[in-house]
């Protein structure tokens, strides 16, 4: 993985996060923000799932960049 590589997926990344607080949000509003709501369930899954994958490709990065110094 290069580095544009690495900051393109994290971009990617950020803004799945964004669209995810956005829906949070929208749902917080209405009073459907809570694990009785399967669309709620299901995004904050995929949240944990994108913050494991952007930690796991900065471990990622970093190493490559230690072993290239």
């Amino acid at each position: 993985m290069t580095f544009d590589e690495y900051n393109e997926k994290i971009a990617q990344i950020a803004d799945e996060l964004q669209a995810i607080a956005d829906r949070t949000a929208q749902q917080a509003l209405v009073g459907s923000a809570n694990s009785s709501n399967p669309m709620f369930v299901q995004i904050m899954q995929r949240h944990a799932q994108l913050v494991k994958l952007s930690a796991d490709l900065t471990e990622r990065m970093i190493a490559l960049m230690g072993r290239a110094a």
